[in-house]
């Protein structure tokens, strides 16, 4: 049940996902992978009670359970409980086992930026590339904190960092254009702006990157 609930919930059959998870909470209900995805699915639901709930049910039974703790950060971003989503990543990164700690750093990382504190922004964005290099969203994240403090250059090369780990980024893409047309580097934002139109041709993005090809050119 658990691994249908799981294949349901990333698909976003939420329905079909809930009952499967249900059914394999009735099965093991000691098992606090299972209450931390059952409060996912929730959470995918904007059930938010639901989904605080079942996560901190999955801490009860398993007190260093990390996962939980970020995840229950992602229901307070999703309601923007920005300081309530600061502590609970806390708690996660003060667990030296966790595995995957860039995760707790990126939510802490969005707090406090939707908060208007940039500079902790970028701190925190900066340990979650410095735990996963690879993380593209951090780093794009992390462009658009520099992108708020008009530090230009660096909000390019931390897009350029995201575009490196992930060449199908093109809302990265998009913002890098957008940048260097600030810093009048008009050849190199037409060539991000023709990735843009490269990798979704269709989109709203692309449309608007074909305008500013038009004004730049």
């Amino acid at each position: 049940h658990y691994r249908l609930g799981a294949v349901h919930l990333n698909e976003r059959n939420l329905a079909d996902a809930l009952n499967e998870l249900t059914k394999a909470i009735e099965i093991y209900p000691d098992d606090p992978t299972y209450h931390d995805a059952l409060g996912l699915a929730y959470l995918a639901k904007g059930m938010h009670k639901e989904a605080l709930a079942s996560m901190d049910r999955a801490l009860s039974i398993d007190s260093a359970y990390s996962e939980a703790h970020v995840n229950k950060a992602a229901v307070y971003i999703d309601q923007q409980k920005w300081a309530d989503a600061r502590a609970e990543s806390n708690l996660a990164v003060r667990n030296i086992f966790y595995r995957t700690p860039e995760y707790a750093w990126y939510n802490m990382g969005l707090s406090y930026y939707n908060s208007g504190e940039l500079e902790k922004a970028i701190e925190s964005y900066s340990k979650a590339v410095g735990a996963n290099p690879s993380y593209a969203q951090a780093w794009y994240s992390m462009g658009m904190a520099y992108e708020k403090m008009s530090r230009t250059k660096d909000a390019i090369q931390a897009y350029e960092r995201a575009v490196a780990v992930y060449p199908g980024y093109d809302d990265a893409y998009f913002n890098m254009g957008m940048a260097l047309v600030k810093a009048r580097d008009k050849s190199a934002a037409v060539k991000a702006f023709e990735k843009v139109i490269e990798i979704a041709p269709a989109s709203e993005k692309a449309q608007s990157a074909r305008e500013y090809i038009g004004l730049i050119k």
